[in-house]
């Protein structure tokens, strides 16, 4: 006989063709062995039943002497405890205001749920399949082992069981939760009248949770995901820890506040790349504000609990990251901040921050970018002329509009959105301008000058965009991936600074001012990443140093060797640092005002013979060969697999390869607006859009 699948021999129809049970069906249920059994139905009518101990199903539509031999035999009948006052018994079950109210009824019994009536009404066994006892299916929750043999001794063919979980208004709150957070839903959906309809037709078991109960759960969520993050980043205890600083806004009209993100960038035990949001508080407010005060029934936020000095200290303060912290990129807002300044004169202090500070505090490359790119603003008339001269030649041409769907579809870049920077929009024409003239080279939409600016343009602004796409792209990539993205930007303005358009040159040039002024305070903290990428090292440095400075490389060069050598030396520092001791209580050592064994030049000894073999690892890394250039070359798993060989070292490039050079994603970074909050979370006060945020960021 072949396998039938239940699931396939079902289908809906209509209510009127379902036969349901009798309300004489009850008085079955006066029996007391249905305190030990759950029934089960089969069309409306009880076919078997289900163990509460055990869980065996036995047949019940011929007699129930059979029933009660079970419970006198059943092993684990007195193992378990039937809980009759549960949660889900009949006296806290809730009622079905419905017309299958009598029918159900009899299924709400010691604790145990079933919802095979209801089930029954919407679902029939396909008419095509004859009615024969071994194709007739059990429609029951819970539903779990197959008829056992008991069940077997009265009848000759067993139906096949459909399993289904019992049903946990816990779980079901846990799902629900992670749903509203994870796609930014407003709390206040579970409180709208077609959300409830539509959670009580999957199960009209499952009470709805309110507002406050979601924004309650979504705490506790959050606690539960910090608390595993937290302990995640403390098992980096010899590593450190990079920060990047936002700022984000509430979506829509000019707003009265601003807040701060702060996200931590590090490399796991796994040595996979991290960047986590592990902060979010009030930058700034206005003091005024008193429709939000009302809204968010708190107290406006004061300046002792806002900027970034507070926000950015609480979040080091509350994640242990006092003695872990590696380097802050941060935007322009922040950056200017004087609270930012006094924060990392008071971390310098403390000796908190490598090599002096001098990777605190460095301005988002895509931020500068885009600074960069406005210097060009004011070409922006002569590339509008152009493009209503190409919309115009495009009317009268033969071309269809579909042609220019179909070739703007092929050109493989996605189309800006309505709230895009300036730029993005003008190079997204351009690029589709350069596209038609290639598909369609008969169609003359523009003359040949036209053409010339436009490609000159065009690849300037394709080099800022896929620079920024890749250093703010959805995955993290890895700090020894910018300096090359920015250097094709310098090759590119170097490059299109000879044309001999006037205005397209003046404005090249002021882009050049803008970034050789960046290149000039930036090129340390660049340069670091790639020393330690085995493809290139220093020499590669050397190489490009002397393209950007001339004459004066040689000074730019000896500036990135000092830095790497001084970081090493840190990491390094511990070993030193115990030498050192034992140096200073030997010198202390005297007996009657005389050197005891004047073992000094013995210690010293010691200590250079250390510091010479720490250093050499360092060295015999810059000496060995470089690494052939593959597309496929993964640094983190070759410095993985070379720990052991440089085991200082290899700490040391994990903490530099996680540094970031910006502090926001891609749809971000080409937004005009920035990073916004959900219209329906700034509502919210801010420990929970804290919450709400962090959150979501985790369970991505």
């Amino acid at each position: 006989m072949n396998d039938i699948n239940p699931v396939d021999q079902i289908h809906p129809d209509s209510l009127d063709d379902i036969k349901l049970a009798s309300h004489s069906d009850n008085s079955r249920f006066r029996s007391k062995v249905w305190e030990e059994f759950t029934p089960v139905y089969v069309e409306g009518r009880i076919q078997g039943a289900e163990c509460l101990h055990c869980h065996k199903r036995l047949s019940a539509d011929k007699g129930r002497s059979h029933l009660n031999r079970h419970t006198q035999t059943c092993p684990a009948r007195g193992e378990t405890g039937i809980n009759h006052k549960g949660p889900f018994s009949p006296s806290s079950a809730p009622s079905f205001k419905s017309g299958v109210q009598d029918e159900l009824s009899p299924a709400l019994t010691n604790g145990k749920v079933q919802i095979a009536e209801y089930a029954s009404k919407l679902l029939k066994v396909n008419s095509s399949v004859d009615k024969t006892p071994q194709s007739q299916h059990i429609l029951a929750l819970p539903a779990r082992d197959n008829m056992t043999k008991e069940q077997n001794a009265s009848s000759t063919h067993a139906a096949p069981d459909v399993s289904t979980s019992k049903f946990d208004q816990e779980t079901s709150y846990q799902e629900l939760i992670r749903m509203v957070v994870l796609h930014g839903y407003p709390l206040s959906i579970v409180e709208h009248e077609e959300m409830k309809r539509f959670a009580k037709s999957l199960n009209p078991l499952f009470n709805m949770a309110s507002s406050i109960d979601v924004e309650e759960y979504s705490t506790l969520l959050y606690q539960k995901e910090k608390a595993d993050l937290k302990e995640k980043i403390a098992a980096l205890s010899s590593r450190r820890i990079s920060l990047s600083a936002s700022i984000w806004a509430p979506h829509g009209a000019e707003p009265t506040v601003k807040y701060i993100c702060l996200t931590a960038h590090f490399i796991d035990a796994e040595w996979r790349l991290q960047r986590k949001i592990i902060k979010f508080g009030v930058f700034w407010s206005l003091p005024t504000d008193l429709e939000r005060m009302i809204l968010h029934k708190e107290a406006c936020v004061l300046d002792s609990e806002s900027g970034p000095y507070n926000v950015i200290a609480e979040a080091i303060s509350d994640w242990n990251l006092d003695n872990n912290l590696f380097s802050l990129i941060s935007v322009s807002e922040i950056r200017n901040h004087e609270g930012t300044t006094k924060l990392k004169d008071m971390l310098i202090q403390k000796n908190s921050l490598p090599i002096r500070g001098e990777l605190y505090n460095i301005a988002c490359v895509d931020d500068v970018l885009n600074n960069i790119v406005s210097k060009g603003q004011s070409m922006l008339h002569l590339v509008d002329n152009i493009l209503e001269r190409f919309m115009l030649a495009h009317a009268y041409s033969s071309l269809t509009q579909q042609q220019l769907f179909e070739a703007v579809t092929n050109m493989g870049l996605k189309c800006p959105q309505e709230d895009a920077k300036w730029w993005h929009k003008i190079y997204f024409r351009l690029e589709v301008v350069l596209h038609c003239k290639k598909a369609f080279p008969s169609e003359e939409l523009l003359p040949a000058e036209d053409y010339k600016v436009v490609e000159s343009i065009c690849k300037i602004l394709r080099a800022f965009y896929h620079a920024i796409e890749v250093i703010s792209g959805p995955v993290c990539p890895t700090a020894n991936v910018y300096f090359n993205e920015l250097w094709k930007v310098r090759t590119t303005l170097q490059e299109e600074a000879s044309t001999d358009h006037t205005e397209v040159a003046s404005m090249v040039r002021e882009m050049q001012e803008a970034f050789h002024e960046y290149w000039e305070n930036s090129y340390l903290w660049l340069s670091i990443p790639i020393v330690l990428d085995p493809r290139f090292k220093i020499t590669f440095i050397e190489f490009r140093l002397k393209r950007a400075f001339g004459a004066e490389a040689a000074k730019y060069v000896a500036a990135v060797r000092e830095i790497i050598r001084e970081l090493f030396h840190e990491y390094c520092g511990p070993v030193d640092k115990g030498v050192h001791t034992s140096n200073n209580e030997a010198r202390d050592v005297e007996m009657d005002g005389f050197d005891s064994d004047s073992l000094e030049d013995w210690d010293q000894h010691l200590s250079a013979q250390s510091r010479s073999q720490r250093l050499s690892e360092l060295d015999n890394y810059l000496e060995d060969g470089l690494v052939p250039r593959k597309d496929d070359f993964d640094i983190l798993n070759w410095w993985m697999i070379h720990s052991t060989k440089y085991p200082t070292l290899s700490v040391m490039a994990q903490d530099v390869l996680a540094m970031p050079s910006s502090a926001l994603h891609c749809k971000a970074a080409f937004s005009s607006e920035g990073p916004v909050i959900h219209r329906q979370w700034s509502t919210l006060n801010i420990k929970t859009i804290e919450a709400l945020v962090c959150t979501q960021d985790w369970i991505r």
